[in-house]
């Protein structure tokens, strides 16, 4: 009887357990190795779980949606991102409802790591870039996270929030974090009236250039768009580019 009786307390222990290893954030674990777009990375893994077969993956950040990159602002939430997770070592929370999107992406909370490679359970990188308001929430039901447990209080009232598949470009000017940022201000704009020159105007004032050129580029610029995602460096401002030995593109005309 004490037998059985310890057994079935053992079986009731492994089931309590279950949830916990689903929603583990070191299902995998690697190093950045390019930075796509504002929510979109590939990353060398070093440790992953049975569910993958290969060592290099596409990540898609959960659960939040950056500008694309051919909007003015796409490149500088790609900025960001790069920023914080290039090279440097992350740790995923893998998707345990679908695992990959339709285009093969892992969908997962990214969770940087410490000075001492471990996981850094405080900083969630998918928080991080709706702080920053280089993204909006944007909570799919259909894969186990759900954003408003990333902050102590739920989502702050500040977050830009977009709520479906038909949201558009010009919805998001509308949220509270973008107008009071300027982020998206460029969404739905008229540039028509513009001059060739301006029209390379990034709102966010960000500049790009190469590691393998000494030129530093407008985002919108037809050379910064021949830039392999790997060689690229990104600058604040003309003096940030000027005093890492980057002279202006000739074609663009940055300050």
């Amino acid at each position: 009887m004490i037998v059985k009786l310890q057994s079935i307390l053992v079986l009731l222990m492994l089931l309590a357990l279950i949830p916990l290893a689903g929603c583990a954030p070191d299902e995998a674990m690697g190093r950045v190795v390019s930075v796509i777009d504002g929510d979109t990375i590939d990353v060398q893994l070093q440790e992953h779980d049975s569910r993958i077969q290969e060592d290099l993956i596409r990540v898609r950040i959960a659960d939040v949606d950056c500008p694309e990159m051919d909007t003015m602002q796409g490149p500088t939430a790609k900025a960001y991102t790069a920023k914080w997770l290039q090279s440097n070592l992350v740790y995923l929370d893998l998707d345990d409802k679908r695992g990959t999107d339709p285009y093969d992406r892992w969908i997962a909370v990214i969770y940087l790591a410490g000075p001492d490679g471990s996981i850094d359970t405080t900083k969630n990188f998918n928080r991080m870039l709706v702080d920053a308001n280089q993204a909006c929430v944007w909570d799919f039901e259909d894969n186990e996270f759900s954003p408003a447990e990333w902050w102590t209080e739920g989502i702050p009232a500040t977050a830009c929030i977009k709520s479906d598949s038909s949201t558009s470009a010009s919805d998001w000017k509308g949220t509270s974090a973008a107008v009071s940022t300027g982020l998206f201000s460029g969404f739905g704009s008229d540039t028509s009236d513009q001059s060739s020159s301006s029209s390379y105007a990034s709102s966010s004032g960000s500049f790009v250039g190469s590691v393998k050129s000494d030129k530093y580029h407008y985002p919108s610029c037809r050379w910064a768009e021949k830039i392999n995602p790997s060689n690229e460096i990104w600058f604040s401002s003309p003096e940030d580019a000027r005093a890492h030995g980057y002279v202006p593109c000739k074609v663009c005309s940055p300050p």
